[in-house]
């Protein structure tokens, strides 16, 4: 029988003290609030994104996504995502320019600045790349690709368009026929005692339903020959009944995944009805594809070793592909790194990218590399930072590399110079979702502790630390926020018990009053490498709600967090458990010390990791009075099998279920193994269709305690996946937050 484990030494010298207040943007409330943040205000939570300034530096267009009432339909809503404009400058205010419920995202300008590409998808239909004029009339479809249409980019001369589209098995072979090429892959096809070429006519694609329209070539009979029996049961998979799996990598973020795909990149004529090229052809996928400056070539990132099963790449190179159509070639292969997000500079000279050292998948750091183009080894510019770099964007001189970066609890802006690799710093702002430079300007959308998503124009091209104020060019969360009591966030540190710094943050609820005992909740992050901070977006209107419904609020980066560089994050590495629970335990000890907390009406939390680690806690700790654990992993050896990101078992924990070393290791670092030791009631929150953690665990741990007699009960939310909490169906969103509420009240009454 599992026993609770021992309760930790004390920390050594704890420190607990307030971190200095970032210089955020603020905006300046005319009269006292008064009214709390509402459930349903987060119906009303507008969400910017992609933010591309016009080539001039005069205007920004962005993508805001809203929840909007369904048509005929009471108490229903779904997501509208639309282009805005607005004046870089403040000098106008911003101004809408789509107004369908069809998805409207990606936009980028033309070079000319007169018009605007970006993907649009109508109802069912695949994605395709439309051009909105911008001296007025309708957006106009300028690609037709069978598999749609993402990701597009202007040449730098006008005159084509680059995008990708990710293409099935059937359709790769179909087009390397008409080609003339060899059809069958270069990697060895993983089915026993069978290839891609054992039947004639219907492949062993599950779903190519297009292949069983055509007359058939071999006669498909369950009584016939080999071949026909074969060509009768190949017609069943490609009707998609059954489904048969052959894969490594069989899971999506929703459902089981036969089907092999691979992004191409594709260039077409900027006009409507001209021929779409691959320039990617084969059994291969290709990222981040990028025009040369001369406009005669495209820079992407794809496998190393394109001999390899798709599903057993690990590593991937930079490409150079020749715009006219010549196969890509391996620019870059830099040897226990990973390479990603190629950015040609502007001048031509220079191609930036992410290396990510290889040896410490899901721990190393991605650092800022460039390359030059004429040839030359890459040199990695800021391995000194120790945090993971990405959003990779060129000054306009292309002596600089701009990027962004988790680092101890915020999200902001760096920039890199490329001849020696001084790197800074740029601002305080808590939390950089996006951002675009150009013209001498720059341009940002930012969450604040007061507002979760605004664009900003910022003054920091100058590279100081200072730079000129930030001045807010859209106001869409402004109104419904205005007279609304906030939570302000809290930072603070304690040092663990192995001598390193943890930091925390609290927040007291909206209507404090210093006379008054709360209730106390500790939130818990996932990944277990993510980061949580002032400047996080995912958490902002959740951690409001709780605030405004009178919880204080405490939560932490414990160690195997991101932000804090390798050590930091390496730390969980075979622990996940006991070590993060210690660090996350003592910043909840340090927050219930405080005057106006209730001890005795302590919750607990955590989507993901954090449902994993919720369900760790109360199996070795009583203190909290109710826990609910979202969408978590509880037994890791089935996660292994049932979660398509199976990958962090070997990562971080060194092997294999089935190795004799490993699986001792898997065990006690489960949930499920100390599953007896948990009284306190629990509320477990999963997704039908949540495939990243798979949802079976969570039945297990549902029927375990039920056998064991103990307070538990499960929600699960048809169609969710693991992404419910950040952009599922907007009623559900709702319903977990009301519920987790009402669970916790059941254990801990009202205020």
């Amino acid at each position: 029988m599992p026993t609770l484990m021992p309760t930790p030494r004390p920390f050594r010298a704890v420190l607990v003290a307030c971190l200095a207040a970032a210089a955020l943007p603020r905006t300046p409330a005319a009269d006292a609030p008064s009214a709390l943040i509402q459930a349903t205000d987060l119906l009303k939570l507008k969400q910017l994104e992609s933010p591309a300034l016009s080539p001039d530096g005069k205007w920004v267009v962005y993508v805001v996504r809203s929840i909007e009432s369904k048509p005929d339909a009471q108490d229903e809503w779904s997501y509208h995502t639309n282009l805005w404009l607005a004046a870089a400058d403040g000098s106008a205010a911003p101004r809408q320019l789509t107004h369908t419920a069809n998805g409207n995202t990606s936009p980028v300008w033309h070079p000319s600045g007169d018009r605007i590409a970006f993907v649009r998808t109508v109802g069912k239909d695949k994605p395709q790349i439309y051009v909105l004029p911008l001296s007025g009339g309708e957006a106009e479809p300028l690609t037709k690709c069978e598999a749609g249409a993402s990701s597009p980019r202007w040449s730098p001369d006008g005159f084509r368009i680059l995008f990708t589209s990710s293409l099935n098995s059937a359709q790769v072979r179909d087009a390397l026929a008409r080609a003339g090429a060899d059809p069958a892959p270069k990697w060895k096809d993983e089915r026993p005692g069978r290839s891609a070429n054992d039947t004639a006519n219907w492949g062993l694609q599950s779903g190519d339903k297009d292949k069983a329209k055509e007359p058939p070539k071999v006669k498909a009979d369950p009584d016939g020959t080999l071949q026909e029996r074969r060509e009768w049961l190949a017609k069943d998979e490609a009707e998609g009944s059954p489904r048969m799996l052959d894969r490594l990598s069989f899971l999506s973020e929703s459902d089981i995944n036969p089907e092999q795909t691979f992004t191409h990149v594709f260039v077409q004529e900027a006009r409507p009805g001209a021929e779409a090229r691959d320039l990617t052809p084969g059994y291969a996928g290709y990222a981040d594809a990028e025009w040369t400056a001369d406009s005669q070539a495209v820079y992407c990132t794809g496998a190393r070793d394109l001999a390899e099963h798709p599903d057993r790449v690990e590593f991937r190179d930079l490409y150079r592909v020749d715009a006219a159509g010549r196969a890509p070639k391996v620019f870059v292969d830099l040897p226990g790194f990973n390479v990603d997000h190629a950015v040609p500079s502007p001048d031509g000279q220079w191609v930036a990218f992410t290396a990510t050292p290889g040896e410490f998948f899901g721990y190393g750091q991605a650092s800022v590399a460039i390359v030059p183009v004429a040839g030359g080894e890459p040199r990695l510019l800021t391995e000194k930072l120790d945090r993971s770099a990405g959003n990779l964007k060129w000054s306009r001189d292309s002596r600089f590399v701009y990027f962004t970066a988790m680092a101890n609890g915020t999200f902001p802006l760096f920039r890199v110079a490329i001849a020696d690799g001084a790197t800074t710093r740029l601002d305080n702002a808590a939390g950089y979702r996006d951002y675009d430079l150009g013209a001498g300007r720059q341009v940002e959308v930012l969450t604040t502790q007061t507002d979760p998503y605004e664009l900003y124009a910022g003054g920091l091209m100058d590279g100081t630390s200072a730079g000129k104020p930030y001045a807010a060019l859209t106001h869409h969360n402004r109104d419904w926020l205005a007279g609304k009591k906030l939570a302000a966030y809290e930072p603070h540190r304690l040092e663990n018990q192995e001598g390193v710094t943890v930091d925390y943050w609290t927040m007291k609820p909206a209507d404090f009053a210093p006379d008054k005992k709360y209730p106390l909740l500790l939130e818990i992050h996932g990944g277990p490498a993510a980061m949580w901070g002032p400047g996080e977006d995912s958490m902002w209107f959740e951690y409001q709600f709780f605030a405004a419904r009178g919880f204080a609020i405490v939560f932490a980066n414990p160690r195997g967090s991101g932000g804090y560089g390798y050590d930091f994050q390496h730390a969980n590495y075979r622990d996940w458990g006991t070590g993060p629970a210690s660090d996350i335990l003592a910043a909840c000890g340090f927050a219930a010390n405080e005057p106006y907390i209730d001890r005795a009406r302590q919750v607990v939390t955590g989507g993901s990791y954090g449902g994993y680690m919720t369900a760790w806690i109360v199996g070795h700790d009583h203190r909290f009075k109710a826990a609910v654990a979202q969408r978590g992993v509880y037994d890791l050896c089935t996660f292994f099998g049932e979660g398509n990101a199976w990958r962090l078992v070997p990562r971080a924990f060194g092997g294999y279920p089935w190795q004799a070393e490993v699986r001792p290791i898997l065990e006690r670092e489960s949930p499920l193994t100390y599953v007896e030791n948990i009284t306190t009631p629990l509320l477990i929150q999963h997704g039908d269709s949540d495939r990243r953690t798979g949802f079976v665990q969570s039945e297990m741990l549902l029927k375990s305690l039920k056998v064991l007699g103990r307070p538990v009960e499960e929600v699960r939310y048809p169609r969710a996946t693991h992404e419910l909490s950040r952009s599922g169906e907007p009623r559900q969103r709702l319903d977990t937050l009301v519920r987790y509420e009402e669970f916790f009240r059941r254990y801990i009454g009202e205020n």
